[in-house]
């Protein structure tokens, strides 16, 4: 098993007395905090244009993640990939790539918030070809020599786009999907999913089974796609804390991801609002909360169910303070990750 920790959003919040300047600098010495305790990979994630100045430059937080660890890679969960140009996302993913000497995962995601393609001048009704173009545009960027490229939507003409990459043949590439048609896009085009931690077991059944029926209409063999699970973490000595501290900052942050347009469905009903009664059931089979030996276990479920290997516990809440993230982050190095290494 490999473990991750995220999402590094970098939002102020009421709760928390920080600045930005603050949010970053903790950022890092808790990305070397994330090394030292036994994880794998951190993991960043974007948005625009929200007063909590969500992260909107993953790539240059990035690179200096990657400066200031040894051993982690690190990675986008994910970048809104049709709100850039994608050389200049080829470009700067490379310089991470080459800081990091090669330990860099490009998450990818086609976006949802009608606000930020309105900010950055786009059309949301563009996304699909946007994103598929933009992945199209990545790999020849990242190959050898110049290349020229005609879509819908990007046009590029003896272009040589440098440094390359240090990982070969590129910088391995995910797709962050939701929706159906999503989901298939990633098993047709072939790289593996993020799968999103807002789902249940019964949810990624059925993600995996649209990415996989895809995958050999394509011609693909899924069992190929080492596929990445979010899950939403708080782990605690204690049962009765864990639930507290569950309650306070992840239920509470999805009230938060409501209002942004969000959809939750829990008990297989669409969650009407941040007050909707149904948030009270949105941790069944969906998110790891309570003691280490809690979490093992629920760990050991998500691996026989789903065969996926690959957890980031998102455990960086925005309202949580900044100790008591680094207290989850030790806690569940020291004696969740040891069973299963």
């Amino acid at each position: 098993m490999n473990f991750g920790v995220g999402l590094f959003s970098m939002q102020t919040h009421a709760d928390v007395a920080a600045d930005h300047k603050t949010l970053y600098r903790a950022a890092l010495e808790q990305t070397k905090l994330v090394e030292k305790a036994g994880f794998d990979s951190v993991w960043l994630s974007e948005h625009h244009f929200l007063e909590d100045g969500y992260c909107p430059s993953p790539l240059a937080t990035a690179a200096a993640m990657a400066a200031v660890t040894e051993k982690i890679r690190i990675g986008t969960a994910a970048m809104i990939l049709p709100l850039h140009n994608p050389v200049r996302v080829a470009e700067d993913a490379a310089v991470v790539d080459n800081i990091s000497e090669g330990r860099f995962d490009l998450g990818v995601a086609i976006g949802y918030r009608k606000e930020e393609f309105d900010g950055f001048g786009l059309s949301i009704k563009n996304r699909p070809s946007l994103i598929e173009e933009g992945i199209d545009v990545l790999l020849k960027s990242w190959g050898e020599g110049q290349f020229s490229y005609k879509g819908k939507r990007f046009a590029f003409e003896n272009i040589d786009v440098t440094p390359k990459p240090v990982q070969k043949p590129h910088i391995p590439l995910y797709i962050g999907a939701f929706e159906e048609p999503a989901v298939k896009r990633a098993g047709r085009l072939g790289y593996p999913l993020l799968v999103g931690p807002g789902r249940t077991l019964d949810m990624i059944r059925d993600t995996l089974g649209w990415y996989n029926e895809a995958a050999r209409e394509a011609g693909r063999d899924p069992s190929l796609a080492g596929h990445v699970l979010l899950r939403e973490t708080f782990v605690s000595k204690g049962e009765k804390g864990a639930l507290e501290g569950g309650e306070k900052y992840i239920i509470n942050m999805y009230r938060f991801y409501l209002t942004l347009g969000i959809k939750i469905f829990i008990r297989g009903e669409q969650v009407k609002g941040p007050e909707d009664p149904l948030l009270e059931h949105m941790a069944e089979n969906r998110f790891m909360i309570g003691t280490p030996e809690h979490c093992a276990g629920e760990i050991e479920k998500y691996r026989r169910e789903t065969g996926i290997e690959n957890i980031v516990c998102r455990m960086v809440f925005p309202q949580a303070p900044l100790e008591e993230i680094s207290r989850c982050i030790e806690l569940f190095g020291s004696e969740v990750i040891p069973s299963f290494k």
